[in-house]
């Protein structure tokens, strides 16, 4: 009797595993891209984060008054 259930009880516990790595394995396989294109920056934008940045060292009020002089966002 008690190797029947030690049989029946390793059959679930393999059974219950081979579950468990079929849903792993579908959930891979369902996962989507993101959205969307990617970001991408104008050509003017560029210039003024070059030149309001380039060898410079980082000071935040300069750096947004040079972008809005630019007239870009910092």
């Amino acid at each position: 009797m008690t190797t029947v259930s030690h049989t029946l009880l390793a059959l679930a516990v393999c059974a219950s595993a081979a579950a468990f790595v079929s849903q792993a394995s579908a959930q891979v396989a369902t996962q989507k891209a993101p959205p969307g294109p990617p970001n991408t920056i104008s050509a003017h934008r560029m210039a003024a984060l070059k030149k309001c940045t380039d060898g410079k060292k980082f000071a935040g009020d300069k750096y947004v008054a040079c972008m809005t002089a630019e007239g870009e966002a910092p």
